[in-house]
């Protein structure tokens, strides 16, 4: 210091210097720190990752389809992505599994590797919407479920997109009102269904109408029986 102060440079631009250099120094030994330090966690990272707490398992049925999973490794639960494929190789299914219950969409293909459905599950139970598509991927069917139980409308549509069928739908049965239609998209008939001993009956009054929408016949139904009123000539 005292060589510094006798080479007549001003004591404030030596003490900068010096603030300086103290940074550097600083900012070497952090930064060398910060790289040891990142290298061990990404030891640590490594090694759980090569560990590991799942494993991938397949099976391959007398068909020659396999069947590939994740499951964790203390109880064998699955775990993550689950697959099968057609006996080509071509994937067939594909879900995902969260503690051993389906979680997620899950998913069916043709063997030419269109969607053919979808199903939604939350904690291994039905929820949201089912769809199902025919083999050039044309939406066909579409139904709502709610913790596990269909609900509300089941629409079916023809291949070039109208709707064929609507039927409310009440816990899985058909149960209130349908309209079904024409593939022009004239209505064909509607009606009422209820519940019966062997699934959902005619109850009430039926329409029907021909290609054009005009009415071509009025019934009164009970315990899907019905009786004709009335009948174009």
């Amino acid at each position: 210091m005292q060589k510094l102060l006798s080479s007549g440079i001003p004591i404030q631009t030596l003490i900068v210097k010096l603030c300086v250099q103290v940074a550097k120094n600083t900012f070497i030994m952090f930064n060398a720190r910060f790289r040891c330090s990142f290298a061990v966690l990404f030891f640590i990272v490594t090694q759980i990752a090569c560990t590991g707490k799942v494993e991938i398992v397949e099976n391959r049925d007398g068909q020659g389809r396999l069947e590939r999973y994740q499951r964790r490794k203390k109880d064998f639960a699955k775990e993550g992505l689950y697959q099968k494929f057609y006996p080509d190789g071509k994937l067939a299914e594909e879900a995902r599994y969260v503690n051993d219950s389906l979680d997620g969409d899950h998913k069916y293909f043709y063997t030419n590797g269109a969607t053919e459905s979808v199903e939604r599950y939350r904690n291994g139970i039905f929820e949201g919407k089912y769809e199902k598509f025919d083999s050039n991927g044309v939406l066909i069917l579409e139904q709502i479920y709610i913790k596990g139980a269909m609900q509300g409308w089941s629409i079916a549509y023809y291949p070039n997109g109208k709707i064929k069928e609507k039927v409310a739908i009440r816990d899985n049965e058909e149960n209130g009102p349908f309209t079904e239609y024409h593939e022009n998209g004239a209505l064909k008939t509607e009606g009422t269904y209820a519940p019966g001993p062997e699934g959902a009956q005619e109850q009430g009054e039926l329409m029907e109408y021909d290609e054009q929408g005009q009415k071509i016949r009025s019934a009164v139904c009970k315990d899907g029986r019905c009786e004709t009123k009335w009948q174009k000539e």
